[in-house]
C-alpha cells in the first residue's frame, strides 16, 4: 500500500520560493554549468502536476551534482511557469531559448507541450515533454508511459473482471482529445464496447446534461479522461446524480492534491493506470529498480514531508535522463545530445525502465504500467 500524506501546499508563497531558488542561476554559456529550463505549470489548472514537476527535477539536479555533475559541472535548474495556459507556454519557451539552456523540461500538459514543439523542431535544444499525450519526434520527448498504453492498461484491467461496456466522458482539451481516441483505439484492440460518449469543455463548473448522455447508454463503468479540475466536475456530478459504477481517469490525477480535492466525492471505485514509481513496493527485492525507487521516495519524503506523486516522478527522470545524455555526449550541442539520448538503454528511472532509439523517444511501454485505486487518500496497487 502506498500512503500519500495530505500536506501539499501549492499555494504562491510556496511556488514563489521555488522560482526564487530555480532562478538565480548562470546560463548554460558560460562553460561552467549546464543549466536546464524546467517549463512547468507552477500556477493553474495544472499546478497539482507543475510544482511537483519542479521539485523532482530540483531532487535529480541535486542529485546529479552531489555526484559529482558532469565532467566537473553541476547540473542548474531555471525554472519558468507556464500558467497551465499554452500560450504562456510558448512565451516561457522563448525566453529559455534566448538564455540558451541545455534543455527544457515541460510543460506539464499536451496543449502547451504541442504549443512549444514547433520552437524546438529543427534544431533544438531537446524539450523534455512531461505529458505521455504528444507522440515525440524530432528534438521533443515525452514522459511516461504513452496514453494508448494507459488506456489499454485500464480497459483491459477491467476486461479481466467482466467490463466490457463502458461511457466515455472527455474535456475538449488536447488531454481530453488525446485520451478519447486513445480510449476508442483500446476498445477496438481489446473488444471493450464505448456504448456512449460526451464531451465537455474544461472550464464548465455543470455536466448535467453530458452525464446523462453517457448514462443513457447503460455502461457498466465511465471513463473520464481530464485532469485536474475538470475531472473533479464530473466526479461531483456522478455522486449528485447517485452512479455506483466503477471509474477510471488519467495517470495526470496520480496528485496529492486531486485526493485532498475529490475527497468527499470519491467513486467507490476509482481506477488510475499508473507507472512503477506508484506500485513499486509491489516488486521482488532482488530487483535492481527498489534501490533507487526506496532512495528516491525516501529522499522526496525527508526534504518535502509527503509521498512524492506523478509530478515528481516525471520531473525526476527526464533530468537524469537529460543528465545521462550529457555526460555520454561531452557537450550540450543539440545533435550531440539528442543522439546520446537515442542511445539510451536499460537506463532505471523511477517512472520505468528507459530503452530509446530514433524512432521511441519515450523509451517505455505497457509493461511500466500497472493498474492503482484511489482511496481513502491514497493510491493502492489492484493489479495489471
Amino acid at each position: 500500500m502506498i500512503r500519500i500524506r495530505r500536506g501539499l501546499a501549492i499555494g504562491m508563497a510556496a511556488t514563489a520560493s521555488l522560482s526564487a531558488a530555480a532562478c538565480s542561476s548562470s546560463s548554460a554559456s558560460d562553460g561552467k554549468n549546464y543549466t536546464i529550463g524546467v517549463l512547468v505549470s507552477q500556477t493553474g489548472s495544472a499546478s497539482q502536476l507543475g510544482v511537483g514537476e519542479l521539485r523532482g527535477a530540483q531532487l535529480a539536479a541535486e542529485s546529479v551534482n552531489a555526484a559529482g555533475g558532469i565532467g566537473g559541472k553541476k547540473i542548474v535548474i531555471k525554472a519558468a511557469d507556464d500558467q497551465s495556459k499554452p500560450d504562456q507556454a510558448v512565451e516561457q519557451a522563448r525566453n529559455l531559448l534566448k538564455d540558451k539552456v541545455a534543455a527544457i523540461v515541460g510543460p506539464s500538459v499536451v496543449g502547451s507541450c504541442k504549443a512549444v514543439m514547433p520552437l524546438v523542431k529543427s534544431r533544438g535544444p531537446v524539450n523534455y515533454c512531461l505529458s505521455p499525450g504528444i507522440k515525440p519526434a524530432d528534438y521533443t520527448w515525452s514522459a511516461s508511459a504513452n496514453t494508448a498504453d494507459l488506456a489499454q492498461a485500464g480497459l483491459n484491467y477491467w476486461k479481466t473482471k467482466g467490463i466490457t461496456k463502458v461511457g466515455l466522458l472527455s474535456t475538449t482539451d488536447g488531454s481530453g482529445t488525446d485520451g478519447a481516441a486513445a480510449v476508442s483505439s483500446a476498445s477496438a484492440k481489446l473488444g471493450v464496447q464505448v456504448v456512449s460518449r460526451a464531451t465537455y469543455d474544461p472550464t464548465a463548473v455543470s455536466i448535467t446534461s453530458q452525464l446523462q448522455q453517457v448514462t443513457a447508454g447503460h455502461p457498466q463503468a465511465i471513463v473520464v479522461w481530464a485532469t485536474g479540475t475538470p475531472v473533479g466536475v464530473a466526479l461531483k456530478a456522478i455522486q449528485q446524480a447517485g452512479l455506483n459504477l466503477p471509474v477510471m481517469t488519467t495517470d495526470g490525477n496520480l496528485a496529492n492534491a486531486f485526493l485532498k480535492r475529490i475527497a468527499d466525492y470519491t467513486p467507490k471505485t476509482l481506477l488510475i493506470p499508473a507507472t512503477r514509481d506508484f506500485w513499486w513496493q509491489t516488486l521482488p527485492a532482488s530487483d535492481p529498480a527498489v534501490k533507487l525507487e526506496k532512495d528516491y521516495h525516501d529522499r522526496y519524503q525527508t526534504k518535502y514531508n509527503e509521498a512524492p506523486d506523478f509530478g515528481p516522478g516525471v520531473g525526476y527522470d527526464a533530468v537524469l535522463n537529460v543528465a545521462a545524455a550529457l555526460r555520454k555526449a561531452g557537450s550540450d550541442d543539440p545533435k550531440k545530445l539528442r543522439s546520446a539520448l537515442e542511445q539510451l538503454a536499460g537506463s532505471q528511472g523511477v517512472v520505468g525502465t528507459y530503452t530509446m532509439s530514433a524512432t521511441d523517444h519515450r523509451g517505455l511501454s505497457l509493461r511500466d504500467v500497472a493498474i492503482v485505486q484511489a482511496q481513502n487518500g491514497r493510491f493502492t496497487y489492484v493489479g495489471k
